[in-house]
C-alpha cells in the first residue's frame, strides 16, 4: 500500500510539474502574442497563466513536503503544505482575476481593432496546450490538484469563448465583445476559486470533516463488544482526505487493561478505513462521575 501511494504522490508531482512548464511557456507565447494582436482577452489570459504558473511551482514545492514524514517540529506530518499551496494559489487568482477586470472595464470604455485571424491561432494553440494539460492532471487526486485542475478547465472554456468571440468578429467589428469577454473568464474564476477557497478555509479553521459523520460513527461503534457509550467527539483535517478524531470511550469499570487494550486497538482499526490517521481515545469506567 505505501510502494502504491509513494508511486500516485509521484504522479502528482510530474503532472503539476508538467503542467507548470507548459503554463509558463505559454504564457511568454501569450504576452507576445496580446501585443502583436492588441488584444485585452489574450494580455488577461497572459497574467491568468503567469499567476496559474507561479502557484504551480509553489503548488509543486508544496506537495513534494507535503509527503514527508512527522518530526519533532510537525508532529502530525507535512500533509498541510498542500492546503497550503491550494490557499495561495486561489489567492493569486482572485489578484489576477481583479486586475483583469479592472484592465477590462478601461478597454471597454475604449474598445481598439484586434487582429482577430492572430487571435484565432492563439485560441486554437491554448486549447491544445490546457487540454493536454488538464488531461494529466486528471490523474491526479486531492485539494490542491483540484485546484489546478479548475484553472485549466477554465482555461480551456475561456479559449472556447475566445474562438467563438474571434469568429463573430471576422464578420462584425465588435471589438467591445474583447472585454466583455475578458470579464466573463475572470468572473468564472472567481467563482470557481471561492468555493474551493471555502473548502481550504474549513481546513484550516478545523472544521469537522463534511465526508464523516458523528452519528454513524457513533452507531457504529457502538455495536463494539464492551462499548457502552461513545462521547465528545473532536474531528478536524489534515487535508482533503486524512482526518484526526478525538473521543471518549466509556466501557465497564471492571474490565481489565488488556482488555481495553484490544478495544482500542479495534477501534483504530475500524476508523482507519474512514480515513482517519491520527486517533486519541480516552476510555473512562462506567462508574465514573466526571
Amino acid at each position: 500500500m505505501q510502494n502504491h501511494n509513494h508511486s500516485h504522490q509521484e504522479n502528482n508531482q510530474q503532472n503539476i510539474l508538467l503542467a507548470f512548464f507548459m503554463n509558463a511557456g505559454f504564457a511568454v507565447i501569450e504576452f507576445v502574442g496580446g501585443y502583436l494582436t492588441n488584444s485585452v482577452a489574450i494580455y488577461s489570459d497572459a497574467l491568468h497563466d503567469l499567476g496559474d504558473s507561479i502557484a504551480l511551482l509553489f503548488a509543486y514545492i508544496a506537495e513534494k513536503i507535503s509527503v514527508k514524514k512527522a518530526d519533532k517540529n510537525f508532529t502530525f506530518g507535512y500533509r498541510r503544505f498542500s492546503v497550503l499551496a491550494a490557499l495561495v494559489n486561489g489567492l493569486i487568482l482572485l489578484i489576477g482575476s481583479t486586475f483583469i477586470i479592472r484592465e477590462a472595464v478601461v478597454r471597454f470604455q475604449n474598445p481598439e481593432p484586434i487582429h482577430v485571424p492572430g487571435v484565432i491561432l492563439l485560441a486554437f494553440l491554448g486549447l491544445g496546450v490546457n487540454g493536454f494539460a488538464a488531461y494529466r492532471m486528471s490523474k491526479n487526486s486531492g485539494l490542491n490538484s483540484r485546484m489546478i485542475m479548475l484553472h485549466l478547465l477554465e482555461d480551456i472554456l475561456g479559449w472556447c469563448a475566445v474562438l467563438l468571440v474571434s469568429i463573430v468578429l471576422l464578420f462584425k467589428p465588435w471589438y467591445f465583445l474583447d472585454s466583455v469577454l475578458s470579464i466573463l473568464i475572470a468572473l468564472i474564476i472567481i467563482n470557481g476559486v471561492v468555493k474551493n477557497l471555502y473548502n481550504v478555509s474549513k481546513i484550516f479553521l478545523q472544521a469537522f470533516p463534511e465526508s464523516l459523520s458523528r452519528e454513524e460513527i457513533i452507531k457504529d461503534l457502538l455495536t463494539f463488544d464492551n462499548v457502552l457509550d461513545i462521547h465528545f467527539i473532536q474531528g478536524w483535517s489534515l487535508d482533503e482526505s486524512n482526518f484526526n478524531l478525538t473521543l471518549h470511550v466509556k466501557v465497564s469499570s471492571n474490565m481489565l487493561m488488556k482488555d481495553v487494550d484490544i478495544l482500542r486497538k479495534k477501534i483504530e482499526v475500524f476508523l482507519r478505513e474512514k480515513h482517519i490517521q491520527f486517533t486519541t481515545i480516552q476510555f473512562e469506567g462506567d462508574d465514573c462521575k466526571l
